[in-house]
């Protein structure tokens, strides 16, 4: 139970019971049962106006624990006020009508005047008063407000254990005056409401609080025995010693002694309080420490019992797994994993717990989990059995490793694509190379021989073999760039830039019977890198020409962009050759020539168009057409 709200319920018991005792004795008065008084008198010792303060007492404390301030405050005053004029009464021998002023009593039990309360009483009303005012117009207790109530539960309870001892003087402060049972019994409930709830604004602890307040009241009923054992040996020459001091130095020798006992006893608990509350604080701070560490841990850390409960899984599990920790305590780890671990991992509990053999306790692998929406991913998982207090717990660890395992294969795919790259480069390089220094013999010996005709073609086939050779290490000069290249990201302005790469195409075959269309808006802009947004451009649109329909009777090429859904979309169509079915898959790899007998090209073009634009981000996409493609080209809007 939470240790502030069970002080609460204490406060508002204590509220209950004033409520509920006045109103009982308010009606005792009112029925006047002659009977019953005179049976059991002692059932009257509470006054009707003591009743009648006691049911505002209670009510105020009721209202003052709900936060209410003023009006709790305001009602305490005419209870101080008749506290005030009732100890007056004792002490100047006056009497201010106060006594009968709402009830005269149909009975006098023999206490005083009737109606009149005690000394102790009024005192004890006035304390109670003022301190419950303090806690209803602060909001907190203090160091006065408990003072107050702590002299008001001594008094009361040296009353109650007088009634108990049959020690008059205790409730009996001046004869025939007395503290009903019944207000020392409200007393010391709402005195110990106020000296208790909310201690630890005041500094004090409790445990001290009741030590101290056990030693004082026990003190008191000490000297009050010391008083009455004093006045009797007086009285009646009683003697309990031959020495001159007589029973008062016994009593004073007892008081001492057991003081003495007492107060070490409250110094030691008071020392072992302080202690207790240390160690608790450097828990709390360990606990905190702790709980710090693990919440802001970048892995995952699940906790579960030997039946594969989750116990605890602190925030970063929610990144990894898409589950709160709520919903994952109190649920099988297995939710956490897929087949077939998902099914095995019971049975995997119970091998280890009845074999000992781990397989991953104490070793650790690489797994698969599981997310809250069901996707599969790798994981690192660490396992390791804890014993505490006679109970296994057992702790995971659990990294997500998707980046690192999509990185691991990104290399084995790069490796794989620099292999194939160098042996047909070097292959490619070799070709055109060992043909021209074939050619370059024929050539040497046409011309020994005169023969200038065919010296002639066979020069043009040697510039053909360089040129495909230029062409070739141009594509391999471009790749190398992209790869390498530092460059800032600036505004380009796109029908510009795509104007000027349609006028670099002019020495193209056939470009001119191409109608080339740059629909691009003139407003339109990108954030980007412009060397290799211009290659993009470059390859997209040489593609285009290079791949035209000879026997199409109006060859078209149409270039498009706009934005949507945060991207840029750049397109050219043309009603060209297009792509064979069987030959689509292999777009966009290298040395791939899918019209051979079309274009003598290095089959680099289009992977340096995708790897250009995954260079900034985007991607590569190819739409087939009735007539012709579609090459498309994805880029982050970095308007």
């Amino acid at each position: 139970m939470n240790p502030a709200w069970s002080w609460l319920r204490a406060n508002t018991a204590a509220s209950l019971w004033c409520i509920a005792v006045g109103l009982s004795m308010m009606a005792l008065w009112l029925a006047e049962p002659a009977g019953l008084a005179e049976r059991h008198p002692w059932l009257f010792g509470m006054k009707f106006n003591a009743a009648l303060a006691f049911v505002v007492i209670g009510t105020a404390l009721g209202l003052a624990a709900r936060g209410h301030a003023r009006l709790p405050a305001l009602m305490m005053a005419p209870v101080f006020l008749y506290g005030a004029l009732a100890l007056s009464q004792h002490l100047f021998g006056i009497d201010a009508g106060i006594d009968t002023l709402l009830h005269t009593p149909f009975v006098d039990i023999g206490t005083s005047l009737p109606g009149r309360i005690a000394p102790n009483t009024a005192l004890c009303l006035m304390l109670l008063s003022l301190a419950l005012a303090l806690r209803a117009l602060t909001g907190r207790n203090s160091a006065v407000q408990v003072a107050f109530g702590f002299v008001t539960v001594i008094i009361a309870a040296a009353a109650l254990i007088g009634y108990a001892i049959a020690l008059d003087f205790a409730h009996d402060w001046i004869r025939f005056t007395r503290m009903s049972f019944q207000s020392a019994s409200c007393f010391v409930a709402v005195g110990i409401a106020l000296i208790f709830t909310g201690t630890e604004a005041t500094g004090f602890h409790r445990v001290t609080l009741a030590g101290v307040l056990g030693l004082a009241t026990y003190l008191l009923l000490l000297a009050m025995s010391y008083y009455e054992l004093a006045r009797y040996e007086a009285a009646f020459g009683i003697t309990f010693s031959n020495s001159d001091a007589g029973a008062r130095s016994t009593l004073s020798s007892l008081v001492l002694i057991s003081g003495v006992l007492y107060g070490a006893l409250v110094a030691h608990l008071y020392v072992s309080s302080r202690r207790t509350r240390r160690m608790a604080a450097d828990l709390a701070e360990s606990r905190a420490r702790l709980t710090a560490i693990i919440d802001n841990a970048v892995d995952g850390i699940v906790t579960i019992d030997d039946r594969g409960i989750i116990l605890s899984a602190n925030p970063a599990c929610t990144r990894i797994f898409g589950f709160t920790p709520e919903e994952m305590v109190g649920r099988n780890v297995r939710i956490l994993m897929p087949e077939p671990y998902h099914s095995e991992h019971d049975r995997y509990i119970a091998n280890y717990k009845r074999s000992g053999e781990a397989k991953v306790i104490g070793i650790g692998r690489e797994v698969e989990g599981r997310s809250k929406d069901g996707s599969v991913f790798p994981l690192d998982l660490a396992v390791a059995k804890l014993e505490l207090d006679g109970t296994v717990i057992y702790s995971g660890i659990v990294r997500d490793i998707s980046e690192r395992k999509a990185s691991e294969q990104a290399l084995i795919d790069a490796n794989a694509e620099l292999e194939e790259f160098a042996y047909r480069t070097s292959h490619d390089l070799r070709s055109p190379i060992a043909s021209s220094l074939g050619l370059l013999t024929i050539s040497k010996d046409m011309l020994a021989e005169g023969e200038l005709t065919a010296l002639g073609q066979t020069l043009q086939r040697m510039e053909q073999n360089f040129r495909r050779l230029d062409h070739l290490i141009q594509n391999i000069i471009t790749i190398t760039r992209n790869r390498l290249m530092e460059e800032e990201a600036r505004p380009i302005a796109l029908r510009a830039l795509i104007s000027e790469a349609i006028d670099a195409l002019s020495h193209f075959e056939d470009s001119k019977r191409i109608r080339i269309e740059n629909h691009v808006p003139a407003e339109l802009t990108i954030v980007s890198k412009p060397s290799k947004f211009q290659v993009i451009v470059g390859n997209m649109l040489s593609n285009a020409v290079k791949y035209h329909d000879p026997k199409e009777a109006e060859p078209a090429i149409d270039i498009r962009a706009f934005r949507y859904a945060g991207k840029l979309r750049l397109s050219v169509e043309d009603n060209g050759l297009g792509v064979p079915p069987a030959s689509r898959h292999l777009l966009f790899k290298m040395f791939k020539r899918l019209h051979p007998n079309r274009s003598f090209g290095s089959g680099l073009g289009l992977y340096i168009l995708r790897k250009s634009a995954e260079a900034l981000g985007g991607t590569a996409l190819y739409e087939a057409r009735d007539k012709g493609s579609r090459f498309i080209i994805e880029l982050p809007d970095g308007d």
